[in-house]
């Protein structure tokens, strides 16, 4: 277990593609790493709009920004002539904006393999915000995973408490297949973990900025759009926790607090998985027993459904790794979660939740000033990581995991 002298980290990713989940939940799952962009934008100076968007072949989607980023990606079924006239559309919007820019494209946006487009141009957008970043800031570290298509930037600016490393994770798909998140959060694995390695932060107190998402569960506490501070009592850093709250209440935000989130060891994605597979199996049967076309659309359509949003809660984890990290990959010991919850009224008004450039001015400030809070607790909450940390790898708990 490693760490730097009082360093305190801020951790944002996008989950591509993953919108919809089990339960009726939606999201916009690039809050988090877009959030963290707006908090570099306090340290440095960089331009993320759109300059040029160019089509290869009715396969590739390249994206570059005003300052020189490139991203790129190729979906898995192709393009059409219309969506690359539609495409022209994301020249001069802001790419640090990724879910955002792409709705206005294409209106939603649907993950496995459902919509690869969509999920496709989220990508390019998020890689070239990266790579836009590399260029433009000094000791910027980049890795990129050729094999999950993962990329992980980070970089470590001064405080006057500490250091603060501020790391972006970009969760594939580049074949618009997503989501697959196994490195969201803090997990220290990959090339994430090659990063945290280079910044000092393995075992670090850590803010993880999150979706801006619409929680079924919350729906009764929440008119519009309210903070949430999410962590587990039993195996989160409560002192992180605590310096989030207290950041919330300085700034006399109607924020909602969960501190059972992410449920550890109770095998929970595991169970989640095999309810949806008998939900399928169920659907194929009605398919297979049908002969009217009016019974066998509807089969179809339910299957589609099911494939479409509410497996999006089960295949953006590997199983085992979410017995350790939880669903929003927290390390044992290390952090707690904030993000943005939006509520029934917003949902009706707009449909799907998507961050804005003020969603995400809001959470880099409220992260900022909880890690300026932790950077005063600093040996409290190293106190309390210390006691709780646990690392997933094959050491620690014997799962098969890169």
């Amino acid at each position: 277990m490693t760490g730097s002298s009082r360093t305190v980290c801020i951790a944002g990713h996008i989950g591509v593609g993953h919108v919809h989940s089990h339960s009726g939940l939606i999201q916009d799952d690039s809050l988090g790493y877009a959030s963290a962009v707006a908090l570099l934008r306090k340290f440095f100076d960089f331009n993320t709009s759109v300059r040029k968007v160019s089509t290869h072949s009715l396969r590739t989607i390249c994206v570059e920004t005003e300052d020189g980023g490139f991203g790129c990606a190729s979906p898995r079924r192709g393009l059409t002539t219309f969506e690359v006239e539609m495409l022209r559309d994301l020249e001069g919007t802001d790419a640090s904006l990724p879910h955002l820019a792409t709705l206005k494209v294409f209106g939603r946006m649907y993950g496995n393999g459902c919509l690869e487009a969509p999920v496709a141009v989220e990508y390019s957008l998020a890689e070239a915000v990266l790579d836009t970043l590399a260029r433009r800031i000094q000791g910027f570290i980049l890795r990129k995973d050729d094999v999950t298509d993962d990329i992980v930037g980070g970089v470590e600016v001064n405080l006057e408490g500490g250091t603060l490393s501020i790391l972006l994770t970009v969760n594939g798909s580049r074949s618009g297949v997503g989501p697959v998140e196994d490195l969201e959060g803090n997990v220290p694995l990959g090339v994430k973990g090659e990063v945290m390695k280079a910044l000092g932060v393995l075992a670090t107190p850590t803010v993880i900025l999150e979706s801006k998402a619409f929680i079924p569960a919350l729906e009764g506490k929440v008119i519009w759009t309210s903070p949430l501070l999410r962590y587990n009592r039993e195996y989160d850093n409560i002192v992180v926790a605590e310096a989030i709250r207290n950041a919330l209440e300085e700034g006399k935000m109607n924020y909602i607090e969960v501190d059972d989130a992410y449920p550890r060891f109770s095998r929970s994605l595991e169970s989640v998985r095999h309810v949806l597979v008998e939900s399928l199996k169920g659907e194929v049967l009605k398919l297979e027993s049908s002969k009217e076309a009016l019974e066998k659309s509807t089969a179809i359509a339910n299957l589609a459904k099911l494939i479409c949003e509410d497996f999006g809660g089960v295949s953006f984890m590997s199983e085992d790794l979410s017995e350790v990290v939880g669903f929003s990959g927290v390390v044992p010991g290390t952090g707690a979660v904030v993000s943005l919850a939006v509520g029934n009224a917003y949902i009706q008004s707009n449909g799907i939740p998507y961050a804005t450039y003020d969603d995400t001015v809001l959470l880099a400030n409220i992260a900022l000033e909880a890690a300026k809070k932790l950077h005063s607790n600093y040996d409290k909450a190293m106190e309390v990581l210390r006691g709780r940390y646990r690392t997933p790898t094959d050491d620690a708990w014997g799962f098969p995991l890169r």
